[in-house]
């Protein structure tokens, strides 16, 4: 496997990293959806979070809007549903394919090239998703908890 010929790599453990950290973010953000979505529902909170816990991004994600924007107040802006639909893309691209995007690159110059470009993106991915996963902790905590 061509990611054991780099021993210890400062880049790579970067990488790592970041992408531990986005995918945290990314967690974070689907969990509070779900915490959202169970606290505006007229059913039971913790029923509702089991019912949630086997649907993806995308099922729980119309969900939301659909509720949100029932009652003509909704939390989200279409903006916001964007770029919530936007990160469950990317999602899927940092928990599916990202490694396989440079590992398996031979020529060591181009496989630091790409390397470096997916960290430039993780950099991007991360402050999107951090400033979305503040917003959406504030909602839950401010309009639903006690």
């Amino acid at each position: 496997m061509y990611i054991l010929n780099y021993g210890i790599d400062s880049e790579l453990n970067r990488f790592r990293q970041m992408h531990s950290e986005i995918i945290e973010n990314y967690q974070c953000i689907e969990y509070d959806m779900k915490r959202i979505y169970s606290a505006m529902s007229s059913d039971d909170y913790y029923e509702c979070m089991d019912y949630l816990d086997g649907n993806n991004w995308g099922v729980v994600l119309n969900k939301l809007k659909k509720l949100d924007y029932s009652d003509n107040k909704p939390y989200f802006t279409e903006d916001e549903y964007k770029l919530l639909d936007e990160i469950r893309e990317r999602r899927n691209y940092w928990c599916h394919q990202c490694y396989l995007d440079f590992v398996y690159i031979q020529n060591e110059y181009d496989r630091q090239n790409r390397l470096s470009k997916l960290i430039r993106q993780l950099e991007n991915e991360k402050n999107r998703a951090i400033k979305l996963q503040k917003k959406m902790e504030g909602i839950f905590i401010n309009d639903f908890c006690d």
